[in-house]
């Protein structure tokens, strides 16, 4: 797997509270997109891929894959990344009580780890996780935001959560609350197949045909993430951007 990623604070934003981090010769692969005033989403993001890093940096997926060893004989690869997040969500949590100007922080997070031939995401927030196979984008991971849910009620139409006042508003995060319930998801992978993990700071300025094309048009997993971070901000940049993409040749 070819891993490449980038963060840019985008054209408003004075600060930026997205954080993103590729442990490739483990296998692990994380984006969080922070939330809270004076630089309070920024220790938020920061926090959780430190904690999800440490954790499961423990576990050695490339080599134990190799090896045919299980990673822990009483967890499996999902049960570790939601372990991996809510211990996160605990240290936002501690971090909010230690200190005031940090409090209400909090961050969405996705979390990629590959494995036996398969990627386990785990995820809590509005990041995406997209899978581009065949050339043929789609997004794996489902919103955990208002406009999502009221689409799939049917009291709305996927168009009209495009713009939709609510579509900012997320229901799940790290830091809102002591119990957490990330979504995880094992994706069997293919060759050829090539994954792109990412902030609402890309999936808001850039529409999905468009990543599809630059996806599929750039070889470089580096030249396709500076591209879809400089068509963010071309498009307006009215967030933090971040993109990390997969490539299984």
């Amino acid at each position: 797997m070819r891993a490449a990623g980038l963060t840019d604070i985008g054209k408003v934003r004075s600060i930026n509270q997205d954080s993103f981090h590729l442990l490739e010769d483990k296998n692990i692969y994380i984006v969080a997109d922070g939330m809270g005033g004076h630089a309070a989403g920024d220790q938020a993001s920061r926090i959780a891929v430190k904690t999800i890093t440490e954790i499961l940096s423990a576990y050695d997926f490339a080599t134990e894959a190799l090896a045919g060893e299980e990673p822990d004989a009483s967890m499996s690869v999902e049960e570790l990344i939601r372990y991996a997040l809510q211990e996160a969500n605990e240290q936002i949590l501690l971090a909010s009580l230690s200190n005031q100007h940090l409090q209400g922080m909090g961050t969405t997070a996705i979390v990629g780890v590959e494995y036996r031939g398969s990627l386990y995401v785990g995820h809590i927030g509005d990041s995406r996780t997209y899978l581009i196979r065949e050339q043929q984008l789609s997004q794996i991971t489902e919103d955990h935001s208002v406009v999502q849910q009221l689409v799939k009620a049917g009291a709305i139409s996927e168009e009209e959560a495009q713009v939709h006042p609510y579509k900012n508003v997320i229901t799940r995060c790290l830091g809102m609350q002591a119990n957490v319930e990330p979504d995880t998801l094992e994706l069997v992978l293919q060759a050829g197949d090539r994954i792109l993990m990412c902030s609402d700071g890309l999936s808001n300025m850039v529409s999905d045909q468009t990543m599809q094309e630059y996806v599929n048009q750039y070889a470089d997993p580096n030249e396709a993430c500076e591209k879809l971070v400089a068509l963010a901000n071309e498009n307006g940049g009215t967030d933090n951007i971040t993109v990390v993409l997969l490539y299984n040749d």
